[in-house]
C-alpha cells in the first residue's frame, strides 16, 4: 500500500469520524433541550400546587419526585454533550494536525504514513521459537553481607 493511498484512507477515517462526532454532538444538544423543556414543566407544575390550599402531601411529593427525576435526566444529558463536544474537539484537532503534517510533507508524516500503511496491510504472525527465559544466576554476585538502608 503506498503513502498516498493510505493517506486517502486515514482522511478519509478521519473525516468520517468528525461528521459521526458532530452528529452525536447534534443529537447529545437536541436530547438535553428536550429535558430541560420537561424539568421545567415539572418545576412549573410543583410550583402552581405550592399556593393552592388543601392541596394532598402525597400529590406535592409526587411532583417533587417528577422534578427531581428530571433534574438528574438534565444533569446526564449535560454531560454527554460535553463528552460529544471534548470528543469532536479532539477529532478536529487530530484532523487538523494531519493535514498539516500531511501537506508539509515531512518526513514525521511520511514515517507515520508507512507505518499505518505497514501495519494495515500485515497479518500478525505467529512467533516460530518462544522467546528466551531469564532465570536467576546460579551464583550469587557481589559481596556476602546483606545490604543496609
Amino acid at each position: 500500500m503506498s503513502a498516498a493511498t493510505t493517506a486517502g484512507a486515514v482522511r478519509a477515517d478521519l473525516t468520517d469520524a468528525l461528521a459521526a462526532s458532530r452528529a452525536t454532538r447534534a443529537a447529545a444538544e437536541r436530547a438535553l433541550r428536550v429535558s430541560v423543556v420537561a424539568r421545567t414543566r415539572a418545576g412549573e407544575a410543583l410550583e402552581r400546587t405550592a399556593q393552592r390550599r388543601g392541596l394532598d402531601e402525597s400529590e406535592r411529593a409526587r411532583l417533587r419526585a417528577e422534578y427531581a427525576a428530571a433534574d438528574r435526566i438534565v444533569a446526564d444529558r449535560q454531560a454527554a454533550v460535553d463528552k460529544a463536544r471534548e470528543f469532536e474537539r479532539a477529532a478536529a484537532i487530530v484532523a487538523d494536525a494531519f493535514e498539516t503534517e500531511a501537506a508539509s510533507a515531512s518526513p514525521l508524516a511520511a514515517a507515520l504514513l508507512e507505518l499505518i500503511g505497514s501495519k494495515t496491510g500485515a497479518a500478525p504472525r505467529a512467533r516460530k521459537t518462544p522467546a528466551p527465559r531469564r532465570t536467576a544466576p546460579a551464583v550469587r554476585l557481589g559481596g556476602t553481607r546483606p545490604r543496609t538502608a
